[in-house]
Order: C-alpha cells, then structure tokens, then sequence
C-alpha cells in the first residue's frame, strides 16, 4: 500500500511490517489524516507476533494534527496488544521531542533514534 503527493509519501510494505513515512505533513484535521491511519491500521492488522515498524527517519515535518492522528493510532495499538517500533531521526527536532511521548502512551513502544 501506497500513498503519494508532491509532499509526502506513506508507504506500507507488508513482508518488512515497515511503514515508511517521507516528506511533510501538514494536513488538517483528522479527516485529512484518515487514509494515513487506515493504512496504519492494516498494516498493525497485518502484523502478528513481531513489532510494526514505523519508519519516520525521513519525515521532516509533522503538525499537530498529525501528531494527535499518530497518538490515536498508538492508543489503538495498546488496546490490541500489539508491539510497534519507531525509528526516529535525531537530527530532526519535532522527533526528538515528540516521539518519546508515544512511549508514554504504551509501554511497548520502542523508539529507536539514529
């Protein structure tokens, strides 16, 4: 599964239970993030027994209602039982400060910088 624009790419590749996110979201509302959560919904759906990973290394810019769209994902994720990991990018500063929140979310997301 594949979502493109000119400014950001979401892309769920099933085997590596990798989702990729690229580029920059500035999306508004939650209306606009649905694609983006039903496709991660499918692909936490998809995963059994090991970690869904979020890749969001090359994701250079994400707005608050983005950020609350991934909280709700990871909310779900909790109730489902299901083991995420994200990998981050610590040259990027709304990563640094942003993604550690999901941890405190659910503990069994594992947040890996690089």
């Amino acid at each position: 599964m594949k979502i493109k624009t000119d400014k950001y790419t979401i892309e769920y590749a099933k085997n590596d239970r990798i989702v990729k996110m690229e580029g920059t979201l500035r999306l508004q509302g939650k209306d606009e993030y649905r694609d983006i959560f039903e496709l991660l919904t499918k692909a936490a759906n998809d995963t059994t027994g090991l970690p869904l990973i979020l890749d969001m290394r090359d994701l250079i810019f994400l707005n608050s209602s983005g950020i609350s769209s991934l909280s709700l994902f990871i909310v779900n994720m909790r109730k489902l039982d299901k083991d995420i990991t994200i990998r981050g990018n610590e040259a990027i500063p709304w990563q640094i400060k942003s993604l550690k929140n999901f941890k405190k979310l659910y503990g069994k997301v594992e947040i890996i910088f690089s």
